[in-house]
């Protein structure tokens, strides 16, 4: 059998990539999330919240039997509201690490410690983000957040290279270009004077530029059945044809 944990099943890009995993029988699939919107046999819900690192730092994957491939996928993502700084909110500031940097930096740790001697194919995907790499008025505690967990990829895929390098977890980091998700309508809703780039989002929008997310889902599929293509740490989904 083949094991997923994806955080952020209910909604966007988790949702899609469960439900694309779930096609198939031999795949067995634990979403990570505060609310259930999938139902199938093969799939397993836990209730987390990824704000409540006390409870993050709890969890536990547990054995597994005679699995062919292990994967963790750290999608959820917190997205700030737009403001500058000075403006923004002390909260909101703290969610953002946490659901974006801290909980994945632990549930990895977890998953390590839980599989790294499992005689497996064992996969780690971080959902990344432009903004990981690119400054964006308004946007600091995500693009801040998410350059951090773009660095944490790339410091775990050398330690494994080093520590491991007959048989290292694979670790990636994928950013998935701008996606139809419940992000994208927030950010559309923003007032000009707190995100003068608004207009673009909303032309994305309006001129149907938007990913399907089953489409991003089905490219990430990809990678996991096919890591052998794919070595480098850090993919962009327009790299992958399907």
């Amino acid at each position: 059998m083949n094991y997923f944990f994806i955080t952020g099943t209910s909604s966007g890009i988790g949702q899609a990539l469960a439900n694309v995993l779930l096609t198939d029988k031999n795949n067995i699939v634990t979403g990570i999330s505060r609310s259930v919107t999938i139902k199938s046999k093969n799939y397993r819900h836990i209730k987390l919240d990824l704000n409540d690192i006390e409870s993050v730092s709890k969890f536990d994957f547990g054995e597994l039997k005679e699995p062919e491939i292990i994967c963790l996928v750290n999608n959820s993502a917190h997205f700030s509201e737009s403001k500058h700084y000075g403006n923004a909110d002390t909260r909101d500031i703290i969610k953002n690490f946490n659901v974006n940097n801290i909980s994945p930096g632990i549930i990895i740790n977890n998953f390590l410690s839980a599989y790294q001697s499992y005689n497996c194919k064992r996969i780690i995907i971080n959902i990344s983000s432009g903004a990981a790499t690119t400054a964006i008025e308004s946007w600091s505690n995500y693009c801040s957040s998410k350059a951090a967990l773009l660095m944490l990829s790339k410091v775990i895929a050398l330690e494994q290279s080093l520590n491991y390098p007959s048989d290292p977890v694979k670790i990636y980091s994928v950013s998935p270009g701008v996606v139809d998700t419940p992000a994208q309508e927030r950010i559309r809703n923003t007032s000009p004077e707190n995100f003068s780039m608004v207009g673009k989002f909303i032309e994305f929008h309006e001129k149907k530029q938007l990913t399907d997310p089953v489409i991003v889902a089905e490219k990430i599929a990809k990678i996991i059945f096919n890591t052998y293509n794919f070595i480098n740490t850090e993919i962009h989904v327009n790299d992958i044809q399907i």
